[in-house]
């Protein structure tokens, strides 16, 4: 029976340095590949922040809208469509006039022009409209180099008044 010499180098010897090399390898890998990574998830979440944002956004627009369109009534007050259209942004400030602006307009059944809602001439089929524009600022949490850091985000919508 052959035994080892204890003086004998190890044939798993050099095995072993390339094993420990490829850890020291791997390892700086990640501390390369980790703060890349992690400025993309920062990226990543400021953007989902701002898609929500902006739903935010279109939505109190439409509650507005919705709101004006009920009748003609709804349709004349304007501070009440601002209103319902920042009490649908309670995650966000809002102020009425600033951040949203209502309007209500008229046209004639066929006709692209507005006319007057109180005296509308000659028409007989006078087609009541609001609109509702909502708008915000986002800001990011982080000054991101090449990227803004604050968007401005605005939805508009318009409805037939019932």
């Amino acid at each position: 029976m052959i035994g080892w010499v204890e003086d004998a180098p190890s044939p798993f010897a050099g095995l072993r340095r390339q094993h420990r090399a490829r850890r020291g390898q791997s390892l700086l890998e990640l501390a390369l590949t980790l703060p890349v990574l992690a400025i993309l998830l920062l990226v990543a979440l400021d953007f989902a922040r701002m898609f929500n944002m902006a739903m935010a956004v279109t939505d109190a627009a439409r509650a507005g809208a919705h709101w004006g369109a009920q009748n003609r009534t709804t349709a004349a007050n304007v501070l009440g469509m601002e209103q319902v259209a920042c009490a649908s942004m309670v995650d966000y400030p809002c102020t009425p006039g600033a951040n949203t602006v209502a309007s209500s307009f008229c046209q004639c059944a066929g006709s692209s022009g507005t006319i007057s809602c109180t005296n509308p001439g000659g028409c007989t089929n006078v087609l009541a409209f609001v609109t509702v524009t909502a708008r915000t600022t986002f800001s990011t949490v982080f000054a991101y180099p090449g990227l803004p850091a604050s968007v401005p985000l605005s939805a508009s919508v318009t409805m037939q008044v019932q």
